[in-house]
């Protein structure tokens, strides 16, 4: 069996996750944590018998992949220097802030033709697998409309100050909205225009874009629908894709559910997995998305999740948040 050392870069609440899952694995033979807080790495590394760099090119010489979980302004040099020396990259949601960090990404990628690891833990829901597995079987006839809504509050008092900042963050939409995006393309295919309205007014007024709705296009006609918001005191997740002989429903209140609904007949409740291993703590998702990453990294298949889906559910978000800013329709390019 080949053996991965992982070089992990961040140690945040998303780093932490991941060292859970990753640490499992018995085709990881180690992890070594780079943070700019190093007494975040030194904490990350002591809980899970993991080793700390001093520096990123540290964390690459001595590492087989390159595991890249700090916030997307704070990732250009663990590229660089991944691309340098030609280890392939796993990269955590979203891809970047702005058409010029996607260009760069793909550039320096493409240069060093290395394998790159989109993100989207998502497609491994059970229960979103689910609905795309039923979706593919013709369970709801032909797809008319996929649709999200995630509603939630992130507390200013104690969140991390970049995400309460568009500058750093992109706003909720492209934080957050990417996991929603992603799931639609994946369902639907590209988006062809969006239009949206956005508020700045609750959170951080006129520096955070809290929340969106958005209305769209996508291959064929299928209408995408968004509701995003991040200044909401009411939880709310829920997913739907909607088709000529029925409709798919996930609600999170009933995680290990899928509810296909047709006319004139009685549901049927898809019963699935949880998110969370109750004795381990493991993001379940996270854990299937990491053993697809290490097997193709084993056997050198293609990603699962590329880097052209992780741009191209950025570009979406970008073109949602201009359209918000400028009130017209945005139509996206081929």
């Amino acid at each position: 069996m080949k053996k991965f050392h992982i070089g992990l870069v961040g140690a945040g609440g998303i780093a932490r996750d991941h060292a859970n899952s990753l640490k499992r694995f018995s085709n990881v033979r180690g992890i070594t944590v780079f943070d700019t807080d190093a007494k975040r790495a030194a904490d990350l590394a002591a809980r899970d018998g993991s080793r700390v760099a001093r520096s990123i090119r540290a964390l690459v010489s001595e590492s087989d992949v390159i595991w890249i979980c700090t916030p997307p302004f704070g990732r250009r040099e663990a590229i660089l220097e991944a691309c340098r020396a030609r280890k392939p990259i796993f990269c955590e949601k979203p891809l970047g802030l702005d058409g010029k960090e996607l260009d760069f990404v793909e550039h320096e990628v493409r240069k060093a033709r290395i394998p790159f690891f989109m993100g989207q833990s998502g497609r491994y829901s059970s229960f979103f697998v689910k609905m795309k597995e039923l979706v593919k079987k013709g369970a709801i006839g032909k797809p008319t409309m996929v649709w999200s809504t995630r509603l939630g509050y992130l507390d200013p008092k104690t969140s991390a100050p970049w995400r309460l900042d568009d500058k750093l963050g992109g706003g909720t939409v492209i934080e957050l909205g990417v996991h929603e995006i992603d799931f639609m393309r994946w369902i639907a295919g590209d988006f062809q225009n969006v239009s949206a309205v956005g508020s700045s007014r609750i959170l951080v007024p006129g520096k955070f874009q809290d929340s969106l709705v958005s209305i769209g296009k996508m291959t064929g006609g299928v209408v995408a629908r968004l509701d995003i918001s991040w200044a909401n005191p009411r939880y709310l997740w829920q997913r739907g894709v909607e088709g000529e002989e029925g409709s798919l429903f996930f609600d999170d209140a009933r995680v290990t559910e899928v509810a296909l609904h047709r006319p004139g007949r009685q549901p049927v409740i898809f019963t699935t997995e949880s998110w969370q291993n109750a004795r381990t703590k493991e993001n379940l998702s996270l854990r299937d998305q990491n053993a697809s990453i290490l097997k193709s990294l084993a056997n050198g298949s293609k990603p699962a999740v590329t880097l052209q889906d992780g741009r191209a559910a950025v570009q979406a978000a970008m073109a949602m948040r201009e359209s918000a800013r400028t009130g017209k329709t945005v139509h996206l390019k081929p």
